[in-house]
């Protein structure tokens, strides 16, 4: 090694930490609706409030469901997951969707479900007779991501967010609306013709 290599090396160990080329959200700016005055979003605390405004509708002023509802008699009889259904949603799941870290992703589901299905059927149905919730499944990450072919990325629209979940309760979350879409269908309870 000679001397040029050794100094280049020591000023690559002993510089400032870095975040290795993290992508960096260029300044925001934001236009007020009434006064259509423009402000810039130059802090991390300020573009975060930027995205959360555009990403997330405000709160209502007031809920639209009455204080005392009444509700009628359940449409269906509420069951069990099924292995059988467990097995219908792992196989439509994308096998490469991102989840959070330490957590399984999509893949460990689809190319496995022969082994895993005997075990998160019980644990699943376990889940829903005890009425437990695991603490840790409804923390989500939301990672703001670039919209491709933007023209303007200071603008908050340029962006989109998505969302890390746990795996494990990914597919609880699939199976449970699959279930409940299937028996709203069954009971007639979506009107005709009901897109979504």
């Amino acid at each position: 090694m000679d001397p040029n290599e050794i100094w280049a090396a020591n000023r690559l160990v002993s510089g400032p930490a870095s975040d290795g080329g993290r992508a960096r959200v260029p300044t925001l700016s934001t236009r007020n609706a009434t006064t259509r005055a423009v402000s810039e979003a130059i802090t991390n605390e300020e573009k975060s409030a930027a995205f959360h405004k555009e990403f997330f509708p405000p709160k209502m002023n007031n809920s639209s469901v009455p204080q005392d509802p009444v509700y009628p008699e359940p449409a269906y009889e509420w069951r069990p997951i099924s292995d059988d259904l467990l097995h219908r949603v792992i196989a439509k799941m994308k096998p490469y969707k991102a989840t959070r870290a330490g957590s399984f992703p999509n893949c460990v589901f689809i190319f496995n479900a022969h082994l895993l299905v005997p075990f998160y059927g019980a644990i699943y149905r376990a889940l829903d007779a005890l009425k437990y919730y695991p603490e840790g499944w409804n923390h989500v990450d939301s990672l703001v991501l670039r919209k491709p072919g933007k023209t303007n990325y200071a603008d908050p629209a340029a962006y989109r967010p998505i969302c890390l979940t746990v795996g494990d309760a990914r597919v609880y979350h699939a199976v449970k609306t699959a279930q409940l879409a299937t028996q709203a269908e069954l009971a007639r309870i979506l009107p005709k013709n009901h897109y979504g």
